[in-house]
């Protein structure tokens, strides 16, 4: 394969480095990519938010998850080398495609964009939108055609996951499924930020190794050699959101936020500065654009963020946790209201918090025992990973609360107010 970024990786003498002592290869090409504005902009949006409240360190950016994610694309295709039916299979265009679309996958991004997204307001259009925006403006797309002899709009249409051939579906899954170069490169990179081992305690080069393309399926498989690595990584996500992303303090700041956007949702002009924005415009605007005094609250000089003033789960309390459930984001405001008038309170005060109902624990993949030649799916040879993606998760990790203003913390909450407020 005479891919200029592969051959970077077996030794180049320009390359970025980024924590921790990871040297990342870079061609010229692809450093003209990271010059653009565009991806210069990623140095100005956070990788993980409002988890900073709690672990501080966590100041890295999508800049650099996006070079690590480009780098782990490297390595995954390099493993696939020694393989001759990926060689038969593949064609060096599919692979720079899968490259760009790697270096160039989270573009779209911009401050809070994930928490905005999980309110499914139809104000609020995906990132994907803005990285198809990104990819086809004239300074992205003029680069890609010049220097990559590829249009613009296969590396969009790859990462919507339309595929127009096997071997683009199977690059795709390096993408998109429980063992992604994505998930390998946050995990890890979030841990190390936060400055806590869970996301870190996986062998990374094991599964890497470990990885198999089936010709017959065009899937992506894992060798039974491989299956431990694999179960510890699946391990890791879980407790990384159990611990850090979904902490109580980070869901406490991401509710906050979520409330007050939604005062803004009949406000089409003030969500689209939002989404071009910076971090610190980002803050800037919703400040000067909140009724509800949240935004202050979050982003003020002074921090003051909403206390948790009844929590339960799907284990402990299923038909409350039930109830919730079947609410949207506006349903939820509507019985948050609803609760606040019964309380007494101003409807501002209080914030009920479902997490995002999404699976978010992945098990299917196939796991390849070569010494027998026999397939079979990852959740049927590891009920550690189904149980950690459905009873684990589902039930003890994703909570249900009621959040109030720092002044009414002492506040008693009732099941039963709670329960008829989303009723």
């Amino acid at each position: 394969m005479a891919i200029q970024e592969l051959k970077a990786l077996e030794g180049s003498n320009s390359f970025i480095r980024i924590a921790f002592q990871q040297d990342i290869p870079v061609t010229s090409r692809v450093l003209r990519l990271i010059d653009s504005e565009a991806f210069q902009r990623l140095k100005q949006i956070p990788q993980l938010g409002f988890v900073r409240t709690v672990y501080p360190s966590a100041t890295h950016t999508r800049f650099e998850h996006s070079l690590g994610v480009y780098h782990l694309a490297l390595r995954y295709i390099r493993h696939f080398q020694a393989h001759d039916n990926f060689i038969r299979d593949v064609s060096d265009e599919e692979i720079e495609i899968f490259i760009l679309a790697a270096l160039l996958h989270d573009i779209g991004h911009w401050p809070y964009c994930h928490p905005m997204e999980d309110m499914q307001l139809p104000q609020v259009p995906h990132h994907e939108h803005f990285a198809e925006l990104a990819i086809s403006s004239p300074e992205i797309s003029s680069l890609i055609s010049k220097d990559w002899s590829i249009p613009a709009v296969a590396v969009i249409n790859f990462l919507k996951g339309e595929a127009t051939n096997d071997a683009q579906q199977f690059l795709f899954r390096l993408l998109s499924s429980p063992i992604d170069i994505d998930k390998l490169d946050y995990l890890q990179r979030d841990s190390l930020h936060a400055g806590v081992p869970y996301g870190r305690n996986f062998d990374s080069n094991r599964l890497i190794n470990g990885l198999r393309y089936c010709s017959e399926s065009n899937r992506l498989s894992i060798s039974s050699k491989a299956l431990t690595a694999t179960e510890m990584m699946v391990f890791a996500r879980y407790v990384m959101f159990s611990e850090v992303y979904w902490h109580r303090t980070v869901r406490s700041a991401t509710s906050m936020l979520q409330r007050s956007l939604f005062a803004l949702r009949d406000r089409p002009p003030v969500i689209q500065q939002l989404i071009i924005s910076t971090e610190p415009q980002f803050q800037s605007i919703l400040r000067n654009s909140d009724s509800t005094g949240i935004a202050e609250c979050l982003f003020g000089t002074k921090r003051k963020l909403y206390k948790s003033t009844y929590e339960t789960n799907a284990s402990t309390d299923p038909e409350l946790y039930s109830a919730a459930r079947t609410h949207g984001f506006e349903d939820l405001v509507a019985a948050s209201n609803k609760l606040a008038d019964r309380l007494n309170l101003p409807p501002q005060a209080v914030i009920i918090d479902a997490a995002p109902q999404q699976l978010e624990v992945q098990f299917n993949l196939d796991v390849i025992d070569e010494h027998t030649v026999t397939t079979k799916q990852l959740a049927e040879v590891s009920p550690v990973v189904k149980s950690l993606a459905t009873d684990q998760f589902d039930h003890y990790v994703k909570r249900l609360r009621v959040f109030v203003a720092p002044e009414y913390r002492n506040l008693k909450l009732t099941r039963k107010a709670l329960l008829e407020a989303l009723s």
